[in-house]
């Protein structure tokens, strides 16, 4: 009875691990996807204009690609992030910087996204589970949590991003 008590729980380990893993990889996926369908058709120009007193299109992009190399070096994946300077936590935009172009933010972040969602996939319920490197603002102190904040956050960017797609006059962003 013991035995099948432990085969069936280590199952359900096993198998809530693996639902873990592709709820986040998917849900990463698609935020992938977005953060590209949401930059289509948007000059150089055009993200540099900004609403009255927000950031400009290029530093929530630039913001949104720093938030990848964040979640990459917290995978394993990459501990460089030539984005931190001008984007990183804390950062202001700067109306005299010269930010990367889009074209560049974009290439960067499709470089990378493979590398997180193959690291995502990978990750184990004993590494879902460990605790942060810093405190969330968010419920579940844990990996897993941090993973799902992040998650979040871009999609949070994603959303300003469409937000300004209406203020340059573009279509809405496709799921496409």
């Amino acid at each position: 009875m013991h035995i099948i008590t432990l085969l069936l729980v280590g199952s359900l380990v096993i198998a809530q691990t693996g639902m873990d893993v592709k709820v986040l990889k998917d849900q990463f996926a698609l935020n992938s996807k977005t953060f590209n369908n949401v930059l289509v058709n948007i000059s150089d120009k055009d993200a540099n204009r900004r609403i009255a007193g927000t950031n400009s299109v290029k530093w929530i992009a630039g913001h949104t690609v720093d938030t990848g190399y964040n979640l990459a070096a917290i995978l394993g994946v990459s501990s460089e992030n030539p984005y931190a300077a001008d984007f990183g936590f804390g950062k202001p935009f700067d109306p005299n910087a010269d930010y990367p172009s889009l074209k560049k933010m974009l290439a960067d972040w499709n470089a990378l996204s493979p590398k997180i969602e193959a690291a995502i996939g990978k990750l184990t319920q004993g590494q879902l589970s460990a605790d942060p490197p810093f405190p969330l603002p968010y419920n579940e102190q844990s990996i897993r949590g941090l993973i799902a904040f992040q998650m979040h956050h871009i999609s949070y960017e994603v959303g300003q991003l469409g937000l300004y797609r209406k203020f340059l006059g573009k279509e809405a962003m496709s799921y496409q």
